[in-house]
């Protein structure tokens, strides 16, 4: 079933309310919403060691207007010396809300960096050279914390984080965690932080692109190693039974792998302007939408995405889409945002703007 766009002529009816519930005002350039509604979110802090310049990020948890608490304090999280930092780049809660999955990237000092005198082994001192040093190399990891921001560590890992690693996430079973390595096509491993257990999931095979369903211990993948055939599959996966369930052969994927919030739905990409919608229960006859592209997600009655056009590192206004009328219509006076995010329970909408990336959260219809 294939649906073109249709643009509303008349004014676009706003389907959040104009004023928000409460603004967090800080840089928020990571942020996630926990099932109770609580946000964790990443600030930046920038710190200069003579020419070294790093960044280390504080991380609060928000509850709602005026309650918001620090629970990772940069510069205990990661003491001088020696000079390294860090970067979050996202963040997700456990499905009950007790624990989060710090997603990062490390900053290490440049080679030769001598802590004691602050430079580069063999180099001129600071006045005689011109620019700091910024090119600071280092990897992904994650870290795990609980909700008051105390570190969980792996139980015998020769390191402090999980290296080499992004997209963590805890599972609902309360002790396990799943995480991607590669850069695409990503492996999917598991483990127990508490014992230290470490699996590799589904044998090593690879997968195009993961979204976890972590309440439901399972995550949906896009793949084209699973089928004897070599065709590009949207499967099912169990992260605890490692199982595979074919939900269907896909024609064509490009990105935006996104899970309805009754998770019986699974919408993508499949090129630069159309969406397909699978029904995971009946996926013989995927909804086809052309919206231009972008990012989305989903209404609580999960007849409306809500989109971004555009990159996702870039701003712009965000539309309602209807899935089965086609229609079009802006939210919030037509502003432009740089991120969102839809609560678990689909009440609310968190946002951030462009430049400082202030966040607020409206109440959502």
């Amino acid at each position: 079933m294939a649906l073109g766009a249709i643009f509303l002529t008349g004014p676009a009816p706003l389907f959040a309310q104009d004023n928000p519930k409460y603004i967090i005002d800080e840089d928020c350039q990571a942020f996630d919403i926990a099932p109770n509604n609580s946000i964790v979110y990443a600030v930046p802090r920038i710190k200069g060691v003579k020419r070294l310049i790093i960044e280390r990020d504080d991380i609060y948890v928000a509850s709602g207007p005026g309650r918001s608490r620090k629970i990772v304090e940069a510069d205990k999280f990661m003491p001088f010396p020696p000079p390294a930092g860090y970067v979050v780049n996202s963040l997700a809660w456990s499905p009950d809300g007790q624990r989060i999955a710090v997603n990062m990237t490390l900053q290490e000092p440049p080679p030769g960096w001598d802590a004691k005198n602050e430079k580069k082994k063999g180099e001129l001192d600071e006045s005689e050279v011109e620019p700091p040093l910024t090119g600071i190399g280092g990897g992904r990891a994650i870290a795990l914390l609980d909700a008051e921001g105390h570190e969980i560590k792996v139980a015998g890992s020769k390191t402090r984080f999980i290296e080499g690693a992004g997209g963590g996430t805890w599972l609902a079973d309360g002790k396990s965690v799943v995480y991607l390595t590669g850069g695409g096509p990503y492996t999917i491993t598991r483990v127990n932080p508490s014992d230290g257990q470490t699996t590799a999931l589904f044998g090593g095979h690879t997968f195009n692109m993961v979204i976890w369903d972590a309440k439901r211990n399972r995550a949906f993948a896009v793949g084209d190693n699973l089928s004897i055939h070599g065709r590009l599959t949207l499967v099912q996966l169990d992260l605890l039974h490692e199982t595979v369930t074919e939900v269907t052969q896909l024609e064509n994927y490009q990105t935006g792998l996104s899970l309805s919030p009754s998770g019986t739905k699974v919408g993508y990409f499949e090129d630069g302007d159309w969406v397909d919608v699978v029904d995971i229960v009946h996926p013989s006859a995927p909804l086809r939408l052309r919206v231009g592209f972008g990012r989305f997600g989903w209404s609580r009655d999960e007849r409306r995405i809500l989109l971004k056009r555009g990159a996702d590192d870039r701003s712009n206004i965000l539309l309602w889409v209807g899935l089965y009328d086609g229609t079009f219509a802006s939210i919030l006076h037509d502003l432009q945002f740089r991120d969102f995010q839809i609560s678990p329970d689909g009440q609310t909408i968190a946002v951030t703007i462009p430049g400082k990336r202030v966040l607020k959260v409206y109440p959502l219809q």
